[in-house]
């Protein structure tokens, strides 16, 4: 029996991926390299540690380790504090449908001042019992301890919990952890292998509209 929801931040519940893409797009522009959105949809999920890495790979650039990411992450918590903050579709109306009768927790890739800053300029971060992000465990997506962490906070064990996710890394992460895992693919991940997910579907009000029918 599903007693607690884990969902995840950029792409399931906010329409960041943008700006995700973005935030390596202007930095790579000073090493004479155009990082295409078809080309970002190969890192969508993944950490901006690991993105890193496998765009000096790819592009046979040098820099220092963690630079890039430090321009990537100053651009984004510039964005974020000043830009609108689209949502996805029917993710308020979920969030808020799931916390009637179910723990809800989040449990993102990105690092913990980035997240707060975009629930608390929402006005999300009443909805969570608990917050787990990349700055809460050593590994992130697609290893499993950040899922592990978030249904330990949940006081839950991993076969209650059900994970909402749009990339496969995230899927991996969810199930290589014990959760059941359902994924809403969105523009950027759409193209990934989703064969692991218990699910797949198109919007979060289907998701809804699943555990409404009584199927969960």
């Amino acid at each position: 029996m599903i007693k607690g929801i884990v969902f995840d931040l950029d792409g399931t519940l906010f329409a960041t991926e943008y700006y995700q893409w973005q935030g390596w797009v202007v930095p790579l522009k000073k090493y004479g390299v155009e990082l295409t959105k078809a080309k970002y949809f190969d890192y969508a999920g993944k950490t901006g540690g690991d993105i890193e890495k496998e765009i000096a790979r790819d592009f046979a650039l040098s820099f220092k380790e963690g630079s890039l990411l430090k321009q990537k992450e100053k651009l984004l918590e510039k964005w974020f504090s000043t830009e609108r903050i689209k949502l996805m579709p029917f993710a308020k109306e979920a969030v808020e449908y799931f916390n009637t009768n179910y723990k809800v927790g989040l449990c993102t890739g990105g690092p913990r001042d980035e997240a707060l800053l975009k629930l608390e300029r929402n006005d999300f971060l009443k909805y969570f019992e608990s917050v787990t992000t990349l700055t809460d465990v050593e590994r992130g997506k697609p290893f499993p301890d950040i899922y592990e962490k978030a249904v330990q906070r949940l006081g839950l064990n991993v076969s209650e919990c059900l994970a909402l996710e749009d990339t496969q890394y995230g899927v991996r992460s969810a199930k290589d952890a014990g959760l059941y895992c359902f994924a809403i693919p969105n523009e950027y991940s759409r193209k990934q292998d989703f064969s692991r997910a218990d699910g797949v579907f198109q919007s979060l009000e289907e998701v809804v509209a699943f555990f409404e029918e009584g199927e969960c």
